[in-house]
Order: C-alpha cells, then structure tokens, then sequence
C-alpha cells in the first residue's frame, strides 16, 4: 500500500452539500442507527422480565429524547467544530454531512453551531424543570456528563494522535489505539442509560460489569468497522490494487492505520464500492477482536439479565457466546447460516439446562451478531443508508405527511427535482 503516491483517490458518489440550516436540525443524520440503542437495551430489559409501568415507560421515552435530540447532536457539534478544517479538506466531504464550509465561513457557521449546541444543552435542563414528576435532574445530568466526559478523551487523543503524517498506513501509534478503545465508552452511555432506567443495577453488579464490557466492545468492532470503510474515501483502484493518497492535515490517522488490515486487492469497480468486511480478516483485526469479547460478554448478559446465574450457567453462557462468535470471525463465508445456528445451539443448551427465558437470554448475543451481519455488508457508499425496499417503506408516512404539509402541487415539482428533497 502506498503513501501519497499513486492514483488519484475516488471519493464515492456526490451529493449537494448540506445546508447550514439542515446541518444544525440534525448535524450527524447517517449516526441515526446509534439512537436505537438505549430503547433497545431498556427493551431487552423489558423482555427479560423487568417491570414496565407508565412511569417507567415516560421516564424512557423522555431520556431518550434528550439523549439523541439534544445531548448528543450538541457533542456531534463540538467534534465538527474542532474538526472543521480538517473536514473541509477531506476528499469526500460533501457526503460526510459535517459541519458545512466553506473555510471563508468559519466564524459566521462555528459561532451558529455553538450557539444551537449551547441552547440544546440549556433544553435539558428545561427539560427537568418542565417534568417534576418524571424526577429527570439525576439522570440527565448524569448522561450529559458521561457524553462530555468520554467526549473531552476522544477529542485529546484525536489531537495527540492524527495530523501528524500522511503515510499510508500510519504508525499504530499508541494514541491511536486508544482512541480505538475509547469510541466504544460513548455505546456504553446509551446502552447503560437504557438498561439501568428498567433494571436496578446497583443490587446487580455483575449484570452491570457484563452488559458494560459488552457494550464497549461492540461499539468498538461497530466503530473501527466503519472508520475502516471510511479510509476507503481515500484509496483508488491501480488494476485492483489499492492505493492511497492522504495528507498529514486532513489528521485521518485513526482511519488510515486500520487499512493494515484490510484484504489488500479491490474486488469491486471501485473503493467506494467494495465491501471488503464481507470477506475473511485477519483474526487480530481491532473490529474482529472487539467482536469476539462482545459475543462473549453478550452470551453472559443475556444470562445475568433473566435472573441471577449461577457459576455454571454464566460460564457455560459466555462460553457458548465465545465460541459461536468465534466461527462468526474465522468462517465469514457461511456467517449467514452460522448465526442462526449459533442461536439454535445456544437456545438448545440453555434450554437443557433449565436457564430461566431462554429466548430472552439469547437476545443480547443474537442481536450482537445481527447488528455484525448487517455493518460488515456495507461498502463506503451504502454506509449510514438502508436498503432500498426498506428506505421505501420507511418514507411512505413521511412522504405522506409531507404531501399534507406542502399541498400536492407542490410535492409534484419536488418529485420531479432529479435531485430530490435534502
């Protein structure tokens, strides 16, 4: 792999660059899935038996607003701003949907976005105020802590670690490393607010220490996954072979250092459209090892979150997790059939050995292993972007909704722009 020689690098396919209205509405709209999963932690909860009132439930609903539409936009805000030149210089920028330039601009777009920051914060404060019976003051100001807390690590170590070269790949420097681990600590926050506002994982500890080391490790595999796929922006094709062309300002260091363990020959037309995860990698490959802890440690949540295990059912739980996630790993040719029958096998032995809600103590690992499926299919192009029937379906109400809102005549002459609604 080469340096800064070589071909011409291939963004993926273009877009119009995103309004600065639209950015401040919804700054990272392709970091959408991550929103699923605190309501998806506090609905395992719910299916392992936890108790489900109208208190709960509103309790939920409203941290999670905050959570996604306030706490987290406003961290996404500060990582663009700190990022704003280098972004401008990043070969596909117009598709990334960060903070939008140009560099002329930087004080009238940076002054906006802290100012929408700041006022989504003051909004979750409000937000206690407006819901005395909801008793959000602890909750919240933990959550928004934590965000920020883990925020103010990744932005040191970012500094530390990237803008310092534009070779292909870069040292794996131990900056970069840790910002490897770190990533995986803001999948913790979503996931633990979900699972604790259900559970009470103060009287649970080892629940609250497996479902943690799960959650952290999955946001890891999840996350090196995708910078993986993101330092394909930066490649082109020479007769199949990939080379690179980057520099030490665009501070990509933490992407670019993950193409060691890349497949090292191109089997689509071009980067932005391969999926090379599909394909076998190297066992010690940041995404794979994080994967093969997180398998474990979700064979052991699912365990602990049904009902207090015993010593022999949490270890045979973990070691079912372990190695099912391991024929995962090393077999990704047969992963599609090795996944249902990974939990078939694990649904069969926990329920031989009488482990309480069998189903729901496979979820965990289950869904794990799905989320895998469904990030390792991705190419850089069709990163952050559903499938087209599901996107279809999807945008039915809200083309609906929309159709209401703007008059039929209207909606016509949107459909017709080739290049369509942004």
């Amino acid at each position: 792999m080469d340096g800064e020689r070589g071909s011409a690098a291939a963004p993926p396919r273009t877009s119009r660059p995103r309004s600065m209205a639209g950015y401040l509405l919804v700054p990272r709209p392709k970091d959408a899935v991550k929103g699923l999963l605190m309501p998806f932690t506090f609905g395992l909860a719910v299916a392992a038996g936890a108790e489900l009132t109208a208190h709960t439930a509103a309790r939920a609903l409203v941290v999670w607003a905050a959570l996604e539409l306030l706490v987290y936009p406003a961290r996404y805000q500060w990582n663009d701003i700190r990022g704003f030149v280098a972004d401008q210089h990043h070969p596909a920028q117009q598709d990334r949907g960060r903070l939008p330039g140009p560099l002329g601009r930087a004080r009238a777009h940076v002054t906006a976005s802290c100012a929408v920051a700041l006022a989504r914060l003051a909004l979750v404060a409000a937000l206690v105020l407006a819901l005395p019976g909801l008793h959000l003051g602890g909750t919240l100001a933990a959550v928004t802590v934590a965000v920020f807390g883990v925020a103010v690590v990744y932005e040191a170590l970012r500094a530390k670690g990237t803008g310092r070269t534009g070779t292909v790949p870069p040292p794996a420097r131990p900056a970069v490393i840790a910002l490897w681990i770190v990533v995986g600590a803001g999948y913790v926050v979503r996931g633990m607010t979900g699972l604790a506002l259900a559970v009470d994982l103060g009287r649970r500890p080892a629940l609250a220490l497996s479902a943690a080391v799960a959650l952290w490790a999955f946001g890891i595999a999840f996350v090196t996954s995708r910078w993986a796929l993101e330092s394909l922006a930066f490649a082109a094709s020479d007769h199949g072979r990939l080379t690179w062309t980057a520099r030490a300002g665009q501070a990509r260091e933490h992407l670019l250092a993950l193409v060691r363990w890349l497949p090292p020959q191109l089997t689509a037309a071009s980067p932005a459209d391969w999926a090379p995860l599909r394909r076998r990698t190297s066992p010690t490959a940041p995404w794979n090892l994080a994967l093969l802890v997180a398998g474990t440690a979700a064979g052991l949540t699912g365990s602990l979150l049904v009902a207090p295990a015993s010593a022999g059912h949490a270890l045979l739980a973990a070691a079912l997790g372990a190695v099912t996630t391991a024929a995962v790993i090393l077999l990704p040719w047969w992963r599609t059939g090795i996944v249902p029958a990974g939990a078939a096998l694990q649904l069969l032995v926990l329920t031989v050995t009488e482990q309480s809600r069998p189903s729901a103590a496979l979820l965990p690992w289950l869904c794990v292993m799905t989320a895998h499926l469904t990030y390792s299919s991705r190419s850089l192009s069709t990163m952050g972007v559903l499938p087209g029937r599901l996107r279809a379906l999807a945008a039915v109400p809200f083309a609906a909704l929309a159709r209401v809102v703007v008059g039929r005549t209207t909606w016509d002459v949107i459909r017709r722009d080739p290049r369509g609604p942004r």
